[in-house]
């Protein structure tokens, strides 16, 4: 039986990441980070390192129905960096009526009907609709799947779909829905994790118990496959931003003091999210 991976093991490919970046431009951290592998190698058999790691993967219903209570949490860093962008474009917006796909427990659901904007959200798992009811009384909810979405044509001037198409195996049928259901000329804001993350392993975490942690999976879609599906869709890009992880991304990690200089060798710099501003033709 193969033993679950340990936090020695998790900490050990930022490191070698961190030597990958560092190659050829900086001798002295490629030398440090390998002096930091030595060391935690040398004590793997010791807490913090021989923790286990348990990572079980979840499906996209069953994996945001356990997180659903308190989603998103405050030490997510992927919403650190998304939102404050996402809520700049939301502000810029005509009021209207505003879908909010895969919406979650309805965080922008939220924001949109304090704009005073007609909103209607849509989500895969009702634990998640359950608390988005409760949170967000003045819109509207219900059950869909982004790939078919349970709404009729052009009955929307905007839409927004927040990290969630990264999990979708396919760009094409949800970008597909959500232009369908948008009026000419409404703007759609999309945000997921950027595709570099999702190259690097990112994945939706969220803690189980001690040491155990369950995942569901972002599929890497790179940019190109994004553009390919607006176009098919009909959808004209206005916007691409592309975020970089800074110190307070890093911060929100929870283990940047763990292995002092580790995370900004590894991380900082690299693009955390992708956010997109569309226009229907």
């Amino acid at each position: 039986m193969v033993e679950d991976p340990t936090r020695g093991d998790f900490v050990l490919g930022f490191e070698g990441l961190a030597i990958m970046r560092a190659w050829g431009l900086d001798p002295e951290t490629v030398r440090e980070r390998a002096q930091s592998i030595a060391e935690i190698v040398a004590r793997r058999a010791e807490t913090p390192w021989r923790d286990a790691m348990v990572e079980r993967q979840r499906g996209v219903r069953d994996g945001y129905a356990s997180q659903a209570e308190g989603y998103p949490g405050p030490d997510n860093p992927i919403v650190l960096a998304e939102e404050p962008l996402v809520r700049e474009l939301l502000d810029a917006l005509p009021t209207g009526a505003t879908l909010d796909a895969a919406c979650g427990a309805g965080r922008y659901a939220r924001y949109l009907a304090s704009l005073g904007h007609s909103v209607t959200g849509i989500d895969l798992t009702p634990e998640m609709l359950a608390e988005a009811r409760n949170f967000v009384p003045a819109a509207r909810f219900e059950l869909g799947d982004l790939s078919s979405l349970p709404l009729p044509d052009e009955s929307f001037d905007h839409a927004v779909c927040a990290l969630a198409l990264t999990h979708c195996i396919e760009l094409g049928p949800p970008i597909g829905e959500l232009a369908r259901v948008v009026r000419s000329g409404g703007r759609i804001v999309i945000s997921d994790v950027h595709p570099v993350m999702s190259m690097l392993g990112v994945h939706s975490r969220y803690p189980l118990g001690e040491g155990e942690f369950g995942f569901v999976q972002n599929h890497v879609h790179l940019t190109s496959s994004y553009l390919a599906a607006f176009r098919e869709a009909g959808l004209s890009v206005l916007q691409c931003i592309e975020p970089l992880w800074d110190d307070a991304e890093l911060e929100a990690l929870g283990f940047a003091d763990d292995v002092p200089g580790l995370l900004e060798a590894a991380v900082k710099g690299l693009p955390i999210v992708i956010v997109w501003e569309l226009e229907k033709a």
